[in-house]
């Protein structure tokens, strides 16, 4: 094995290391960020705030050294979408940490007036199912497996359709609000289950890019073919 090849490997590990310790970290914060919106433990949310650093500077190594080294070794077929798959699953890393940091400084607001949400349940539910699809994305991307990677894809419906409930619920609570105050909460509540979906749809994201990685073909165009 020459000198180049062993570097190249190596970079290869770190790139997949760096990636690992990503979507570990991710999964903590996001449930931190669940606790933060039950709790509204201003310590949290102010930890919360300080990790998000943590996640750009991981992000940016990952791009770094992926760029790096399709420019110095210029992998072909599935190293070379091994190298492109992380810098793209990184960047959807990166922004689900952002969705969580917005989310837990909203729940500052959100405490305040808790009491007067009427999308608590959908809140809950959308909650409990991004949760278990973050658990089983960062199953998928450790273990490679593609048919898990397919579940969690699929559960994307069930997160649009209570994100579209929710929002065209409060829409129709706004219209016929008076009090200023609740027009308030209703912005509220609608901005969090928002940056709930937005993880939801980064987490489809991930799992499209793992399929590619594994298999060089599209996950949505063969779970929605065109006709």
């Amino acid at each position: 094995m020459t000198e180049r090849t062993l570097h190249y490997e190596k970079e290869m590990l770190f790139l997949n290391s760096k990636l690992m310790e990503f979507v570990d970290g991710v999964e903590d914060f996001f449930e931190k960020t669940l606790y933060a919106v039950k709790s509204g433990d201003e310590r949290i949310i102010a930890e919360i705030e300080q990790m998000d650093d943590y996640f750009d500077e991981l992000d940016v190594q990952i791009q770094l050294t992926a760029f790096d080294v399709i420019a110095k070794y210029q992998p072909l077929a599935e190293d070379l979408r091994f190298v492109v798959a992380m810098i793209g699953l990184s960047i959807d890393l990166e922004r689900i940490a952002d969705e969580c940091v917005n989310i837990a400084r909203l729940s500052r607001q959100v405490q305040r007036s808790l009491e007067s949400f009427s999308s608590w349940e959908t809140l809950n539910q959308m909650m409990r199912i991004i949760s278990v699809m973050l658990q089983q994305t960062v199953d998928a991307v450790k273990h490679k497996d593609l048919d898990l990677a397919i579940k969690v894809w699929k559960r994307d419906d069930e997160v649009d359709k209570l994100h579209n409930e929710g929002h065209d619920n409060l829409i129709d609570l706004a219209c016929h609000e008076t009090n200023p105050r609740m027009m308030r909460v209703y912005l509220e509540e609608a901005f969090l289950i928002r940056h709930l979906e937005r993880i939801a749809d980064h987490l489809t994201n991930i799992c499209e890019k793992l399929y590619f990685m594994q298999t060089g073909e599209q996950l949505k165009k063969i779970m929605r073919p065109q006709h």
